[in-house]
């Protein structure tokens, strides 16, 4: 499954969806680390290919409450986040955690699940699409970035690439209308999914 090709794209779906999924807890603090650097350009035709997992990230199987202690104290205070809870589920499986933040000129949320899918069957199950992808390294994890066409003004995900079968979707989710731009939005969500992939790699 390794170097197929993926169709992706910047964001919006996703986030209406993701707003039904999130509970949280809210918090304000510092500014975000900078955001990971693409490790790659979309390639053409609207195709993205992965390259070979570094190893597997241990996310099969997990809790809640597993999911919730993927960010830690001193990156919920970088990402401008409150503590976790457990993720409200409508019709689906996906075990996850939301953070609720403020910037103090914006509310959003960060949900952070697990998907017990491969992250290409998935892109193309929530409608992402492709245009606005980009593809990066997340300490030799690959992840996808994507906005869901029509609603790029809701927020942002990333799909991290986490074992075979298994996919991490990370969803910044605006809501303060026009409070940010897509630019910082998928920062926040990058960002994240970086110190997901960061913690997750620790506790393991």
């Amino acid at each position: 499954m390794r170097g197929t090709a993926v169709r992706v794209r910047t964001w919006s779906a996703a986030t209406t969806v993701a707003a039904a999924l999130l509970v949280l807890t809210g918090c304000t603090v510092d500014g975000p680390d900078p955001a990971p650097e693409p490790s790659s350009a979309p390639a053409a035709d609207d195709e993205v290919k992965l390259p070979p997992r570094p190893g597997d990230l241990p996310v099969a199987g997990k809790q809640d409450d597993d999911v919730c202690t993927w960010l830690t104290a001193e990156q919920q205070r970088s990402l401008q986040i409150g503590g976790g809870q457990p993720v409200i589920k409508h019709g689906d499986n996906y075990n996850g955690c939301g953070f609720l933040g403020d910037t103090g000129a914006a509310r959003f949320a960060i949900g952070v699940r697990i998907v017990p899918e491969p992250i290409e069957l998935f892109l193309d199950k929530i409608n992402s699409s492709p245009g606005s992808r980009q593809v990066y390294a997340l300490n030799g994890f690959s992840a996808v970035q994507s906005q869901i066409g029509g609603g790029e003004s809701l927020g942002c995900d990333a799909f991290i690439d986490a074992a075979q079968g298994q996919t991490v979707w990370v969803n910044m989710q605006l809501q303060t209308p026009g409070a940010m731009n897509a630019d910082q939005m998928c920062e926040k969500a990058q960002t994240a999914a970086h110190s997901v992939v960061t913690t997750v790699q620790a506790q393991s």
